[in-house]
C-alpha cells in the first residue's frame, strides 16, 4: 500500500469528522490553543497535499507558493471572505466550501430572530425574570406582528428562499434584492425590488449578501435613512456589511425601531459595545449554523472535498470550478 496523502489541520476540528477523514489520509494537526503561526503554517504545508482551513486563517498565493505538492485547500463555512480564491486558481488549487447544507438551519435561525426581536421576547422574559410581573402586571413591551408585514430580503440566494417560505407561512409578503431578479419568483410568491425600493416598504429588513467589496459597509447612514422608522433590521450575512456606527446612530436617532443581529462587526462583539447601550438590540454570537447535525454535515462535506482534492478528483463543492479535477 501506497503512502497517504498528507493533510494539514491548522486548528481544531470535529474529531468524528477528522477521524473519516483520517481513513484516507494522514492528518497533521495543530492542536495549541494559540493560532498557528503562519510561518509556521506555511512550513507544514511544504509536504502537503491538503490543506483543512481553520479561522482565523487568510488564505491567498503566498501562503501555498511554496507547497508543490498541494493540490486542494477546503474549508469548513459558506462564505470565504478570508480566501483569495483568483490566488488559489492562479496557482491551479481548487477550493471547497459547504454550500446548500446549511440553508435551512441559517433560515431557521435567521426566522427565529425575526420573530423574537419582533415580539419583544428577550425584554419581556427579562420582565418576568426581573421581577416586574407582579408590580406592574400591564408593564410587559408591546410588540409588532409578523403577519400582514412585509420583509425585505437581500441577497435571495439558498438561504433567503428558505426564509422566504417561512416568511410566507407567516402571512408576510416577501420582497428582494439581487444583482438579478431571480426566475422562480411564482414558485414563491416573491417580488424584485430595486434596493431603495424595498427599504422604503419593508418592515422587516433582513441581509443574506455574501462579503464582497460591493458589500462591504453597504448598510450606512445613508441604507438606514431609508428604511421606515418602524422597521426592524437584521443582519445574518456578515458582520463587515454593516458600519456598525451608522447602526447604531440609527438607532438612537429613531431612524429604525430595533436590530437583531446575528455577525457582528467587530466579532467577538465587546459587552461594553454602544450598539448594546442603545436598549433596541438583540444580538446572538454566530450560531447561524451552530447545531450538531448541521456542523457535522459541513465537516463531512469538507472532508469528502479533501479526500476528492488528494486524489485529483472532482470536489463536491468547488468555488472555483475552473480548476476543479475532471472525472
Amino acid at each position: 500500500m501506497g503512502k497517504k496523502p498528507v493533510v494539514v489541520v491548522n486548528g481544531k476540528a470535529r474529531e468524528d469528522a477528522l477521524a473519516y477523514l483520517a481513513e484516507q489520509v494522514e492528518i497533521r494537526q495543530w492542536t495549541e490553543e494559540r493560532t498557528m503561526p503562519r510561518e509556521t503554517l506555511k512550513e507544514w504545508l511544504r509536504e502537503a497535499d491538503g490543506l483543512w482551513s481553520v479561522r482565523p486563517l487568510d488564505i491567498d498565493g503566498d501562503l501555498v507558493k511554496d507547497a508543490p505538492n498541494l493540490k486542494v485547500v477546503a474549508q469548513s463555512s459558506v462564505g470565504y471572505d478570508n480566501v483569495k480564491v483568483d490566488e488559489l486558481t492562479a496557482a491551479g488549487i481548487p477550493f471547497g466550501n459547504t454550500p446548500g447544507v446549511l440553508n435551512e438551519t441559517v433560515a431557521e435561525l435567521a426566522f427565529t430572530l425575526i420573530a423574537s426581536a419582533s415580539r419583544r421576547i428577550y425584554e419581556n422574559m427579562n420582565f418576568v425574570t426581573d421581577g416586574q410581573w407582579p408590580k406592574q402586571p400591564t408593564g410587559c413591551v408591546v410588540g409588532k406582528d409578523l403577519s400582514r408585514r412585509t420583509l425585505g430580503i437581500i441577497g435571495m440566494g439558498g438561504i433567503g428562499v428558505s426564509i422566504s417560505r417561512r416568511a410566507r407561512a407567516f402571512g408576510m409578503t416577501v420582497l428582494y434584492n439581487n444583482r438579478h431578479p431571480r426566475n422562480d419568483d411564482n414558485l414563491y410568491m416573491t417580488t424584485y425590488k430595486s434596493l431603495d425600493e424595498l427599504l422604503a416598504l419593508s418592515d422587516v429588513v433582513c441581509v443574506m449578501a455574501p462579503l464582497t467589496d460591493e458589500t462591504y459597509h453597504m448598510c450606512d447612514a445613508e441604507f438606514f435613512k431609508k428604511m421606515k422608522s418602524d422597521a426592524l433590521f437584521v443582519n445574518v450575512g456578515r458582520g463587515k456589511i454593516v458600519d456598525t456606527d451608522a447602526l447604531v446612530d440609527a438607532l438612537n436617532n429613531g431612524e429604525i425601531d430595533y436590530a437583531a443581529l446575528d455577525v457582528t462587526d467587530p466579532e467577538p462583539f465587546p459587552a461594553d459595545h454602544p450598539l448594546l447601550k442603545t436598549g433596541k438590540a438583540l444580538i446572538v454570537p454566530h450560531i447561524g449554523s451552530y447545531t450538531d447535525r448541521t456542523r457535522y454535515e459541513m465537516c463531512i462535506l469538507t472532508a469528502d472535498n479533501i479526500i476528492a482534492g488528494v486524489n485529483q478528483k472532482p470536489l463536491p463543492a468547488c468555488v472555483n470550478e475552473e480548476v476543479n479535477y475532471k472525472e
